[in-house]
């Protein structure tokens, strides 16, 4: 599988070559194999197609790189069922050459488990040294079991998906992966539901669905968050990462609703400790989203280019 680590030779000071850093046009490396016409594929949502070809544009970088990785997806099973195509486990696994070698599958719904497990079986020890976990369950509770494995070594690239549909991924859980290494974190994608939160926050009025609220936000003071326009509370969430987790790279990237529209339906939220992953981030965000105003790409295509020089 070639190098895994992050220390390797052309992992630290080189990690990132002159031709890689300046290569700004590559074709797709993740492949989109139905079995049927695009003609009676039926068309996926806007949003839901974005980000996880966004996610795996990223991750097809990164692999060139590292040659390797760990990838943990909390919430894996499709958003969509009538639209696989735009399952980003789905697209992650077929990202080729297939350099990724360990999966951590995590779903609790029955259906959605039906299908991760079909998938592990047209992808696990394809090649040889791939290993896929399908983990059924609560992923606030099965995060425990996957950190405890012994796989998730200080030196190894790891990344953590969290496509949560609202609040379905606690604080608790957030920290615990930012915090189970001091160096290197694990690289942490959270996905936050812009486009929609302030309704949900605002209907929690039972015990229940309060206390769910309190887990996710890790307290009571979501509260606070109900007066906030969209752009300070996705301001409030990257502070987070930052100051109480410690990521030294943190930028939130707008996932709209409709491609040509404005409305946004969901924030990518990319934890990094390593100072070339918001490049290429933005890079893929470019060729996915576009340069969109008020985002990390606005007029960034020089920075990206200057910043990948600079190192």
């Amino acid at each position: 599988m070639g190098r895994s680590s992050w220390d390797s030779k052309n992992a630290l000071g080189e990690l990132f070559s002159q031709d890689e850093i300046s290569s700004r046009e590559r074709p797709s490396a993740f492949l989109l194999t139905t079995g049927r016409s695009l003609a009676t594929t039926p068309r996926p949502p806007e949003q839901t197609n974005s980000k996880s070809k966004l996610v795996a544009e990223y991750i097809a970088s990164y692999q060139r790189i590292t040659h390797g990785g760990l990838f943990i997806d909390g919430f894996a099973g499709p958003q969509s069922k009538e639209h696989l195509d735009a399952w980003t486990a789905r697209r992650v696994l077929e990202i080729q050459p297939p350099r990724i070698r360990r999966f951590w599958l995590c779903e609790l719904d029955p259906a959605g488990l039906i299908q991760l497990r079909r998938l592990k079986d047209a992808h696990h020890l394809r090649p040889s040294s791939r290993k896929i976990s399908v983990m059924p369950g609560n992923f606030n509770r099965t995060v425990d079991t996957i950190l405890l494995t012994g796989r998730i070594r200080p030196k190894t690239p790891t990344f953590a998906f969290l496509d949560q549909r609202t609040m379905e991924c606690e604080w608790a859980t957030v920290r615990k992966l930012a915090t189970f290494r001091s160096r290197r974190k694990i690289e942490i994608m959270y996905f936050l539901g812009t486009g929609w939160l302030h309704r949900a926050m605002a209907s929690r009025r039972d015990p229940k669905r309060i206390a769910e609220c309190d887990r996710w936000w890790g307290g009571p003071t979501w509260r606070g968050l109900l007066g906030l326009r969209h752009d300070e509370l996705v301001q409030r969430v990257v502070d987070r990462f930052q100051d109480e987790l410690g990521y030294g790279y943190v930028k939130a990237y707008p996932i709209h609703l409709r491609e040509s529209g404005k409305k946004v339906a969901f924030h990518l939220i990319h934890a990094s400790d390593h100072e070339q992953a918001p490049v290429l981030m933005t890079r893929a965000y470019l060729k996915i989203c576009g340069d969109i105003q008020n985002t990390p790409s606005d007029s960034q295509g020089d920075w990206v280019q200057a910043f990948g020089n600079a190192h």
